[in-house]
């Protein structure tokens, strides 16, 4: 049952998954299905999840491994975001 519950929240977190429109028109922008992030994250890609969420929702719960930076803060914070990996924003 806990896992259950816990696949559907990663599943439904991993709903929101969403790219940031980029200034740069050298930076990819793409929308990613949740079937798709996952696989990615199965096959150990190396990806980086940011969760953009205020941060007392990121303490209540967030993907394991994610990293919190609020929509608000990214511009500022840009450059904790690694540039070799895929960022995925949730």
């Amino acid at each position: 049952m806990r896992r259950l519950l816990r696949a559907a929240l990663v599943a439904g977190i991993l709903g929101w998954v969403t790219a940031v429109p980029a200034d740069d028109p050298e930076v990819p922008e793409k929308y990613a299905k949740v079937d798709e992030v996952k696989a990615l994250i199965d096959q150990n890609k190396p990806v980086t999840l940011v969760d953009v969420r205020p941060k007392p929702q990121y303490d209540i719960i967030h993907i394991r491994g994610a990293v919190s930076i609020p929509l608000q803060e990214l511009p500022k914070r840009i450059a904790e975001v690694p540039k070799k990996d895929l960022v995925v924003l949730y």
